[in-house]
């Protein structure tokens, strides 16, 4: 019972490490730094717009720029961090310890969501700041958007968090991107699927390949509202909530399986 109690705990504390190192690592204050430079260069973007045009191309343009920087630091945080741990043999130290692998997952898992929360605030204020100085309206259902896009960083992390388990930070970079490009052209493969003519209907490998990422790669569309944020279609927070419950689900699945390789990987 008593170390039921301290698993918080625990957790807690190598989150706290985790945000503080990730905070401070050159990679995440470069990144920092060019996310706030995309979402501000959406404004020379604008003036080159038709002048009917300039407050899509603000919004649209932020809230793209504030999505992707997010993947992008989640992708390099979650590859960089755990094997940043055992290639500096820190993490020997931490596992001499009275702690779980799976709680020292659990708790750079939780640093990283803290890292992209802190990040997607200030490129908020960015795109903020940016919209006012043009004097565009803001949207009520910007707040709403930007849940989505972190939530999306969060599953991201997760992947990224399962691929690092086991796998270079390269090659997890990779798969994890694989993972990122594959799960936002999901519509897309539902799509050509439908098809009677095409790539999918001709080639039996194909369609089985595109039909194997429909179902086994989660649909990161789904947190992608730009279009209706632009054209005013409601986003309601339920909306939101289902799409969190989404994201709950595909990050228990890969943080499950990360804990699996992690306590069976050998360190010596």
């Amino acid at each position: 019972m008593k170390d039921l109690l301290g698993i918080p705990r625990r957790i807690a504390a190598i989150s706290r490490n985790t945000f503080i190192e990730a905070a401070r690592n050159r990679a995440f204050v470069g990144l920092g730094i060019a996310a706030m430079g995309l979402v501000a260069s959406s404004m020379a973007v604008s003036s080159l717009a038709i002048a009917d045009q300039m407050a899509r191309v603000l919004i649209d343009f932020g809230l793209f720029a504030i999505s992707l920087l997010e993947v992008v630091i989640a992708v390099t945080m979650g590859v960089i961090l755990v094997y940043k741990e055992v290639d500096k043999k820190t993490f020997y130290l931490v596992l001499s310890k009275p702690i779980r692998r799976s709680e020292v997952l659990a708790g750079k898992f939780f640093g990283l969501v803290g890292v992209l929360a802190i990040a997607v605030l200030l490129m908020t204020v960015a795109w903020v700041g940016s919209l006012i100085l043009r004097s565009v309206p803001l949207k009520p259902d910007m707040p709403q958007a930007l849940v989505l896009a972190w939530l999306q960083a969060v599953l991201i992390t997760s992947v990224a968090l399962f691929f690092s388990s086991f796998s270079s930070p390269i090659l997890s970079g990779v798969f994890t991107l694989g993972v990122y490009l594959a799960g936002s052209s999901v519509p897309v493969l539902n799509d050509l699927l439908s098809l009677k003519k095409g790539a999918l209907a001709s080639s039996e490998a194909a369609r089985f390949v595109a039909q194997t990422a429909t179902a086994v790669l989660p649909d990161l569309s789904i947190f992608n509202v730009g279009k209706e944020l632009i054209l005013g279609i409601p986003i309601s927070w339920g909306y939101v909530g289902a799409a969190g419950a989404y994201c709950l689900g595909w990050c228990l699945l890969f943080f499950g399986l990360a804990c699996l390789i992690f306590e069976r990987r050998d360190f010596a």
